[in-house]
């Protein structure tokens, strides 16, 4: 199709007679004529005039991995940063300064090799500050996710144990995730070591709720579908995820200046261990239909998610402790990744294709 005035009318074009259209409409609601009213009676949707403060000290944990592919194998590389809210930066692991460095007894660096076992004494002697694992046949893209979700979330438990006496604990992600990649036996021994230490003060702070179906799953059940259908004119069951859903719930339902919101709680057990979550649904200006939607996680009632609204706030919509340890995680792992990488290709390890061809787009 050719139109006049080239490529930037066409897209102008198809932008707003088409793509929006399909973004911004679901399917019609049709109310079944059987529907009886349901109330609310959970208060789900709360509109949050007044945010109470947090006073105690938060102690944010995350971490960030790093890999590079060689012709002999896959090297990761994982480090995990602490942020308190009243001091600052409590301690990184690994750290180039020893005053900074959490000290913890835990691998920071994977290694994946093609080899098979051959039963040598050598392949069984490794720093306690490496771990090594096996190589799936024809899973490149799998190995690379396993060797970093496992190193990643070992790490990241291991900063948790250490501050779990804090006042809170905010954890990136969600307090027991699911994985997809890992063996059985690797996700019971992960699972199990996080299962051990998560405490009353632990908050996961969920921030990819477009891959969510917690809050979705909650409303399927009959009258609580009713009850939205009726109310607030949506139907939970038209949605694949939990961020399309909110947003569609605020467009049709609220209007400015918009307010803080908070929906839950819902809660589901994980692992045999009950979870509570609710939605922070904050507007990055009253108006302005931008939002930041975060699914905050905990254990008990002991966390008022009202007062995780008096967090403040990057220009991402991420708690600025979150963002901060996000931030030295990353820096550090990408200076001691550099650092470790220019070490093996100085040595005569070869990079594989895939590498060098990141190397070129980046």
């Amino acid at each position: 199709m050719v139109m006049e005035g080239g490529l930037t009318r066409l897209l102008n074009y198809l932008v707003s007679r088409y793509i929006i259209f399909h973004l911004e409409n679901p399917p019609s609601l049709e109310l079944p004529l059987e529907i009886e009213h349901v109330q609310d009676e959970t208060e789900l949707i709360r509109t949050v005039n007044e945010i109470p403060q947090i006073e105690k000290e938060m102690v944010a944990i995350d971490g960030s991995s790093r890999s590079h592919v060689f012709s002999q194998g896959i090297v990761s590389l994982s480090s995990v940063s602490a942020f308190s809210s009243t001091k600052g930066i409590k301690g990184m692991f690994p750290s180039f300064n020893e005053e900074m460095s959490l000290e913890l007894n835990e691998p920071f660096i994977a290694l994946a090799t093609p080899y098979a076992s051959t039963g040598r004494i050598e392949d069984f002697l490794l720093h306690p500050l490496i771990t090594k694992l096996p190589m799936n046949e024809g899973s490149f893209q799998v190995d690379l996710s396993r060797l970093e979700m496992e190193l990643r979330f070992s790490l990241e438990t291991a900063c948790l144990s250490k501050f779990r006496n804090s006042p809170l604990v905010l954890v990136d992600g969600p307090l027991i995730p699911r994985f997809i990649y890992l063996d059985k036996s690797v996700v019971r021994h992960l699972i199990d070591r996080r299962k051990k230490i998560i405490g009353n003060n632990f908050v996961g702070i969920v921030k990819r709720v477009n891959t969510s179906t917690t809050l979705l799953n909650a409303l399927k059940e009959g009258k609580m579908r009713n009850y939205f259908m009726i109310k607030y004119k949506i139907d939970p069951i038209s949605f694949s995820n939990d961020e399309a859903f909110i947003i569609h719930l605020i467009e049709k339902n609220f209007k400015p200046p918009f307010k803080p919101l908070i929906i839950g709680p819902v809660s589901r057990q994980i692992e045999d261990v009950e979870i509570t979550s609710s939605y922070l649904v904050i507007p990055f200006h009253p108006f302005t239909k931008k939002f930041s939607i975060l699914r905050a996680e905990y254990t008990q009632d002991s966390v008022k998610p009202e007062e995780l609204l008096s967090i403040p706030m990057s220009a991402d919509g991420i708690p600025i402790p979150l963002a901060l340890a996000d931030k030295s995680a990353k820096e550090m792992s990408e200076a001691t990744f550099n650092l470790l990488i220019q070490e093996l290709i100085r040595d005569g390890i070869q990079s594989a294709f895939y590498s060098r061809l990141e190397g070129m787009r980046s």
